[in-house]
């Protein structure tokens, strides 16, 4: 979504308030982003926020055996 963005990893990070190794680190699924940290990379990259995950929001109630 970055690249589709036409955001190199430098002004992405600097849009979504992180560092360039943390949006790296998240690209590749070594870490997670925040909710926060979400949001304004769904704002940075103009997409819905849902659709950074497919489309769908899995309910909170389905996380550990909630």
């Amino acid at each position: 979504m970055r690249s589709q963005a036409g955001l190199t990893v430098e002004a992405a990070a600097a849009r979504i308030e992180v560092s360039d190794e943390r949006l790296e680190q998240a690209e590749s699924g070594a870490s997670a982003l925040t909710e926060a940290e979400i949001a304004r990379a769904a704002t940075a990259y103009g997409v819905d926020a849902t659709e950074i995950f497919g489309g769908r929001i899995t309910p909170l109630q389905n996380y550990a055996g909630g």
